[in-house]
This record gives structure tokens, C-alpha cells and sequence, in this order.
């Protein structure tokens, strides 16, 4: 009997503990929500000058997704990001994103739809596409530490050989 009673008193305490942890859950997504926020519209904007103050200093950017495209998409650090998108992104025409799923769990905001771009192919072409798309963010200290895309780059690859004839 002396058993029950101290394991449901044992049970009893570590119920409030595990509740506590919850806040903490929260109040950090209440954080981050309006970093992954600002930064999603900026990026999606091409607002490099409202996204740079959300980078941290130590800042990691991929997409492994374009690497057969591309070839490896990684840039370490706010400058090299920051360079990346304003010198690799030039040639980017317009991008519109259109929000399906967002989540913001703890420190990481996920944004899932789909991006309506163009891009000039440098010879006078330039090939309008739509592709699904997840922006994955994790936030430290109020700054964006990591953003990783995940693109089907399938249409845009239709509508360059389609641009070419091909």
C-alpha cells in the first residue's frame, strides 16, 4: 500500500514537471515566429538589405536539392550568404511565394508552397516557372542560424527545354 501512495505521489509531482516544460516550448515558437516570419517575406521579396540583420554571423545556407543542377549550394557565414544572394540570385527575374503549410515549433520554422519564378537564362530567355517548395529555418539568439530550401526543380527544368525547344 506504502508503494501505491509514494508512486502515485511520485506520479502525482512529475506531472507539473513535464507541464512546465511546455512554456518554454511555447514561448520560444512565440519567438521565432516573427524571425522565420520576416525573413520568408524578405527572402521571397529579394530583400537582401530587411534579410541580412535576420542572419546570424555563423549562418548556413543549402540546397541540396540543386546540387545536380548547380552543383553544391552551401554558403557558411552572413557574408557568403549574403553574396550568394546577391550575386547568384541576380539572374532571378521574380519570385512570388504562395504560403500552403507553415509551422513554427520551438526554434525551427517550416514553410511549405509553392514558388511562382522567372529566371534570364542570359541570352534574352527567360523561363517562367512554378515549383513546390519547403524552406526549412532554425533560430537562435533572435537570428536565422540555418536555412535549408528543398525545391522540385522538375518544371523549371520543363520550361528551360521547352524555352529551347528542346
Amino acid at each position: 500500500m506504502l508503494r501505491m501512495i509514494l508512486a502515485g505521489a511520485a506520479l502525482a509531482f512529475a506531472i507539473p514537471a513535464a507541464a512546465q516544460e511546455t512554456p518554454d516550448y511555447t514561448q520560444v515558437s512565440v519567438e521565432t515566429a516573427p524571425v522565420t516570419d520576416a525573413y520568408i517575406a524578405a527572402y521571397t521579396r529579394r530583400d537582401w538589405d530587411a534579410l541580412e540583420p535576420l542572419l546570424a554571423d555563423d549562418a548556413r545556407f543549402s540546397d541540396t536539392t540543386a546540387t545536380r543542377l548547380f552543383g553544391p549550394v552551401l554558403s557558411e557565414g552572413r557574408e557568403a550568404i549574403m553574396q550568394r544572394f546577391r550575386v547568384s540570385y541576380a539572374s532571378i527575374t521574380h519570385m512570388e511565394f504562395t504560403h500552403g503549410t507553415r509551422i513554427v515549433s520551438g526554434e525551427n520554422g517550416i514553410y511549405e508552397g509553392v514558388l511562382h519564378w522567372g529566371l534570364d537564362l542570359g541570352n534574352g530567355t527567360i523561363v517562367d516557372s512554378v515549383t513546390p517548395m519547403v524552406v526549412l529555418l532554425t533560430v537562435a539568439d533572435g537570428k536565422v542560424t540555418e536555412h535549408r530550401d528543398y525545391v522540385d526543380y522538375a518544371p523549371l527544368l520543363a520550361a528551360i527545354e521547352a524555352a529551347r525547344g528542346e
